[in-house]
């Protein structure tokens, strides 16, 4: 049942203009490849030959790249969720210290800049595309509960959830739909009853 609910999506809604395009991240979908796997790809138009398209990201190497879904963004550009306000540019998303966006490069030296503190690569997310909706279109699915609407802590989104060893995490989808209680956690328990 865990593979099953690893495969259920979970987003995050990072812009809902009322009456506009509305765009969320895909939380729960790895790519396979890490960020230090991109530093090799093939230059794009603009660049020598050679030469990578995205800035140097040391701290950032072995960080999994997540795929956000299936709208591209334009410019083949990384987006990032993370925990770190320091970050120049970034938007602030929740009250309990979710950021989007911000300088890729400079988010590297705003790590060290957090005096109360430690921060390390692994509160930072990378996302290649989005998940998009027209106007209208995600107010019309969340009514036909195609998706359930949640608050749900920054903890919650960045816990590590690899599936090897023994104290392994829930899945996201899992976790939320437990926290919601109710008839959330009726559509889980019967998810994860179909298979006994």
């Amino acid at each position: 049942p865990d593979r099953r609910a690893d495969l259920l999506p979970v987003l995050i809604l990072l812009e809902a203009p009322s009456g506009g395009e509305s765009q969320a991240f895909l939380m729960n979908r790895r790519t396979g490849y890490l960020l230090g796997d991109l530093e090799t790809a093939a230059p794009s138009e603009g660049a020598e030959k050679g030469e990578s398209i995205l800035p140097k990201m040391g701290a950032f190497m072995i960080q999994p790249l997540w795929f956000g879904g299936t709208s591209s963004g334009g410019g083949g550009a990384l987006d990032m969720l993370h925990v770190c306000p320091a970050v120049e540019g970034c938007q602030k998303l929740t009250d309990d210290g979710l950021y989007w966006s911000g300088d890729l490069e400079q988010a590297q030296d705003a790590m060290g800049m957090i005096k109360d503190k430690v921060l390390t690569g692994f509160d930072f997310k990378f996302f290649v595309q989005s998940t998009k909706w027209s106007t209208e279109q995600l107010e019309r699915e969340i009514k036909d509960e195609t998706w359930f609407m949640s608050s749900v802590s920054t903890e919650a989104l960045f816990k590590s959830r690899d599936r090897l060893g023994a104290k392994r995490a829930k899945p996201l989808w899992t976790e939320i739909m437990e926290l919601m209680g109710g008839k959330y956690q009726a559509i889980c328990d019967e998810l994860y009853n179909e298979e006994e």
